[in-house]
C-alpha cells in the first residue's frame, strides 16, 4: 500500500494575522505599562530611547503597541502626517498607504504599518507616531493635555504655557540648566481627579525651532532638521546635559502664560481664574469625555496664574524663582 504524502496548505491570510513580531520590550510609557512586539530592531530601540528606565506610575491601565515593518526596501519613507482622526474609542494616525497606526484606545492597543526607512528614521517615528499614539490614548482615559512645558523647584511644579513660538521650550531649557527639575517641554499631561493637580511628562527629548540657537548658543553646531509640520527643528536628548535633573512627575503650583515683550524688566501680572481657565481651553483638542477635561483644567486655572512679561531669558528665571520659594 503507498504511503500517504502530507502537502501543506498555504495559509490564507489576507489580513497579514500570521506576520512574525519576535522581538519584545516592556517599558513604562508616560508612567503606564506598555508591551511593546515588533519586527525591527529600529522600534526596540526607539521605544528605549524614550522610555527606558521610566517609572511605573499607573497600575489600572497598560498599553500594547504591535509595530509591523514592511520588508519591502522600495518603498519611502514617511515624510508627511495627515491630521489624526478619531471617533468614539478608534484612533487613526496616517502618513500614506505604507505607514499608518490604527489605536483603540478604550483597550489601550494599537497597530503601526510602517516602510523600513520609517523605522530606521526614529526620530520621525518616535515624534509622529510612538509618542502621538501614547499622549493620545492617556489623554482619552486617564490624563488631560495642556500645552505646556514643566518644570519644579523645591518640590513645586511650574507650568510654562504658550502657543507655539511662545518660548517654552527655551525658557524650560535655560531653568533646567540653572538648577531646576525639567518634566517636559511643550506637552504635559495633567492626571484627572488628582487633588495635588500632579502633572507628568516625558523628559528625554526636546525640540528647538532653529531660532533657539541665537538665544542658546550651547546648541550650536546641531543639525536642524525638517519636521513633517515643514519646520525646521533642532531635537535635543536631555542625557547630553548631565547637569540637568530630570523628575517625572510634580504637583503643579503655579500656571504661568508667556509673553515675549520688547522692553521693561522681567514681571508677573496675576490673572484671573477664568482668564486662566479661558486660554488653558483654548489649546485643550476636543475630545471624549471634555466635561472631564475641562474640569481638570478649571481645578488647575485655580492653583494661581499669571502672566509672565519678559524680554531675556536669565531675567525671567529670577522672576520664576519668586513662586517656588
Amino acid at each position: 500500500m503507498p504511503e500517504e504524502t502530507l502537502v501543506a496548505t498555504p495559509v490564507f491570510d489576507p489580513f497579514h494575522y500570521g506576520v512574525e513580531l519576535p522581538l519584545e520590550t516592556n517599558v513604562n510609557a508616560l508612567g503606564f505599562p506598555m508591551r511593546l512586539v515588533t519586527n525591527s530592531p529600529d522600534i526596540i530601540r526607539a521605544a528605549e530611547e524614550s522610555w527606558a528606565g521610566y517609572p511605573r506610575l499607573f497600575t489600572d491601565k497598560s498599553l500594547e503597541f504591535r509595530v509591523i515593518v514592511s520588508d519591502d526596501e522600495s518603498l519611502e519613507c514617511a515624510s508627511d502626517l495627515f491630521p489624526s482622526r478619531a471617533q468614539g474609542h478608534l484612533l487613526h494616525i496616517m502618513s500614506d498607504p505604507a505607514n499608518f497606526a490604527v489605536c483603540d484606545m478604550d483597550r489601550g492597543l494599537a497597530s503601526f504599518w510602517l516602510a523600513p526607512a520609517t523605522a530606521r528614521n526614529r526620530e520621525f517615528f518616535r515624534y509622529y507616531y510612538f509618542l502621538n499614539a501614547i499622549y493620545i490614548m492617556t489623554w482619552h482615559t486617564h490624563l488631560t493635555s495642556v500645552h505646556a512645558a514643566g518644570i519644579a523647584r523645591n518640590g513645586r511644579g511650574v507650568l510654562l504655557c504658550g502657543e507655539s513660538g511662545a518660548g517654552k521650550t527655551c525658557l524650560s531649557f535655560a531653568c533646567a540648566r540653572r538648577g531646576w527639575d525639567f518634566i517636559t517641554d511643550e506637552s504635559v499631561s495633567l492626571v484627572r481627579g488628582s487633588p495635588e493637580r500632579m502633572v507628568v511628562g516625558g523628559t528625554r527629548h526636546m525640540h528647538f525651532r532653529e531660532s533657539a540657537l541665537a538665544l542658546l548658543p550651547e546648541l550650536h553646531g546641531r543639525l536642524a532638521r525638517v519636521l513633517a509640520t515643514g519646520k525646521l527643528s533642532v531635537e535635543v536628548n536631555t542625557n547630553e546635559f548631565p547637569e540637568i535633573r530630570r523628575i517625572v512627575q510634580a504637583p503643579a503650583e503655579a500656571v504661568v502664560f508667556l509673553n515675549r515683550t520688547p522692553g521693561g524688566p522681567a514681571r508677573l501680572v496675576p490673572i484671573t481664574v477664568q482668564e486662566a481657565f479661558s486660554r488653558l481651553e483654548r489649546e485643550l483638542p476636543l475630545m471624549e469625555q471634555m466635561e472631564n477635561h475641562r474640569a481638570a483644567l478649571r481645578h488647575l486655572a485655580e492653583v494661581g496664574a499669571f502672566e509672565l512679561r519678559y524680554r531675556n531669558l536669565d531675567d525671567a528665571i529670577t522672576v520664576l524663582e519668586s513662586l517656588v520659594r
